[in-house]
């Protein structure tokens, strides 16, 4: 496929499923969020893919180049593309008043980088789940493949029709730091705002044991936002945002109580940084960044075997 920077990584289909009735859950924080990359690059060794996953921010569009069998995609994305300013910055905000440039992180760098492939992720039988929140109803809103199926009317290096990435940006459009997203008629953030954990979704949509990947250490508590002033006043048309904003680090700590229950219970497993992770979702620190990639990809092998008695 000519025309791209790096040699294409084509997707592979999973050597298995997990069994009916597993859920992957996976947490947000922009760039921290590679640390579940890597958590799915085991996965992928392991040949293994989930019948269902819920995502929220960086969580699910990590989890897009797991669904399409691509190896390693993620990792040359760190190493050769968050470190631009094009993919974050401040001088985002200046140019395009957003910290992530999505049009090059969902556009430029998959149809003219780093290929996606969006044939084999599209064709995979699971339930994806990427959550945002709606500014005007104060609820968490749900897209599925068939909501990126929905496509862009145009075709990728195969031929493929293109899929349509905006309920993903809208999932990863965090507040203060994005603009809203306007998408099928609604006004999307970040579905971090609401439901930084979807342990709840995962329940709520019946499946009885769970894979939990988180992007925090233990022993995290998350404390209050702050920026009460600044938030109300930039979302003065939209008062529910500002109204979860505020709560928010209570939502969290709730979902991260509830994980670590229904660890305890023997109902779900959790994988997440055994170092301390640093508050930045902004980092574009490459070595580091590729440090928590890694990271992931070791710590989730060690628990593998523990993953595989579990799930299948």
């Amino acid at each position: 496929m000519a025309g791209f920077t790096h040699t294409p990584i084509i997707g592979r289909d999973p050597q298995r499923f997990a069994r009916q009735g597993v859920g992957l859950v996976c947490e947000g924080g922009g760039t921290r969020g590679f640390y579940s990359s890597g958590v799915f690059e085991a996965f992928m060794n392991a040949g293994i893919l989930f019948p269902y996953i819920v995502g929220i921010s960086a969580g699910a569009a990590n989890a897009l180049s797991y669904i399409s069998g691509q190896k390693l995609r993620s990792r040359q994305i760190i190493e050769n593309y968050v470190g631009r300013h094009e993919y974050v910055s401040k001088r985002n905000l200046v140019l395009h008043r957003s910290m992530f440039w999505f049009d090059y992180i969902f556009q430029t760098v998959p149809e003219r980088h780093i290929f996606f492939d969006w044939e084999v992720a599209l064709r995979q039988p699971l339930s994806y789940n990427a959550g945002a929140f709606d500014c005007e109803t104060g609820e968490t809103v749900w897209f599925t493949l068939d909501d990126l199926r929905g496509g862009s009317g145009r075709l990728d290096a195969l031929g493929n029709p293109l899929g349509d990435f905006t309920g993903v940006i809208a999932s990863c459009s965090v507040p203060l730091m994005c603009p809203i997203v306007d998408y099928k008629g609604m006004k999307m953030l970040d579905g971090g705002i609401l439901c930084s954990i979807p342990i709840e979704k995962s329940i709520a949509d019946g499946n009885d044991f769970h894979v939990i990947v988180l992007t925090r250490n233990v022993g995290f508590v998350k404390p209050p936002m702050g920026h009460e002033r600044l938030i109300r006043t930039v979302y003065r048309k939209y008062p529910r945002v500002a109204e979860a904003l505020a709560q928010r680090h209570t939502v969290y700590n709730r979902q991260l109580a509830l994980c670590e229950q229904l660890e305890r219970e023997g109902r779900a497993l959790i994988i997440r940084p055994q170092e301390v992770v640093g508050d930045s979702r902004t980092s574009a620190d490459i070595p580091a960044l590729l440090a928590l990639h890694d990271a992931g990809t070791s710590e989730a092998e060690v628990l593998m075997g523990r993953v595989l008695d579990a799930v299948l």
